[in-house]
């Protein structure tokens, strides 16, 4: 019986999505309001209301400034529900690596890795800083960050990379991109504006390109070091489970 109520429940949910779906404008329909009316608004006024050369960068943190908190907030959600399954390594437990791998070691692997790993960090910093006037942003750079720190573990395995990224450090980072965003939205009501407003009222005309400036800055930090420790503290997390489940032979 409760099978049967599954697939009734499965089959419901997916006839809504497909009538959702159909109900959709046609997708590259020039006569959809995104080419009518929605995009030319961003184009040409997104830098002038934004202060931001790159217009994805407004239209993410400040036109869709709620959607992409809730985003990060739902990111954030998953990261506890993963750890409530799997959990985390307690502090100061000492662990090690298991490594299943039948190929040793390389000693010329771990010297390029460990050369290379900084400047991709590097270059992490380099895409979030940059953001609001270039291609990049918060997201990208945490994942560069997240992406450095997994071939980091699969060459020299989680004691190393944990003694890098210790517990302490994750716990107090994994919340930057939510508290970044409620910080700032919080300093736009203080600032005589609205909630996640980026321009405040009660500050000269003059300072505004640059507060809008280094409020996305701001921002874009707490995503990129929120971003990264969420996708290093699953790995952590996804790698103890591993290792506890199917044991080195």
């Amino acid at each position: 019986m409760k099978r049967v109520i599954s697939l009734l429940f499965i089959a419901a949910l997916a006839v809504l999505l497909l009538y959702v779906v159909a109900s959709m404008p046609p997708m590259g329909d020039p006569k959809n309001p995104t080419a009518t009316h929605v995009i030319p608004r961003y184009l040409e006024r997104a830098e002038e209301e934004t202060h931001t050369e790159n217009v994805i960068t407004g239209i993410i943190l400040n036109y869709r400034g709620y959607d992409t908190m809730g985003e990060v907030t739902v990111i954030f959600c998953a990261l506890a529900a993963v750890l409530a399954v799997l959990g985390r390594e307690r502090r100061g437990k000492i662990f090690g690596f298991v490594d299943r791998s039948e190929v040793p070691s390389s000693t010329i692997v771990k010297t390029m890795v460990r050369f290379i790993v900084p400047f991709i960090i590097l270059f992490s910093v380099y895409t979030i800083m940059h953001g609001e006037t270039s291609p990049g942003g918060g997201f990208q750079g945490g994942a560069i960050i997240g992406g450095s720190m997994i071939i980091f573990t699969t060459i020299f395995g989680l004691y190393e990379s944990s003694r890098r990224v210790p517990l302490r450090l994750r716990a107090a980072l994994e919340g930057s991109a939510v508290m970044g965003f409620f910080l700032v939205g919080v300093l736009g009501l203080v600032g005589g504006g609205n909630f996640l407003t980026y321009a405040w009222p009660r500050v000269a005309g003059n300072l505004q390109p640059s507060l809008v400036v280094w409020l996305t800055v701001l921002v874009e930090i707490g995503i990129g070091l929120g971003g990264a420790m969420v996708l290093v503290s699953i790995l952590f997390a996804m790698i103890r489970e591993e290792e506890e489940i199917a044991p080195a032979a």
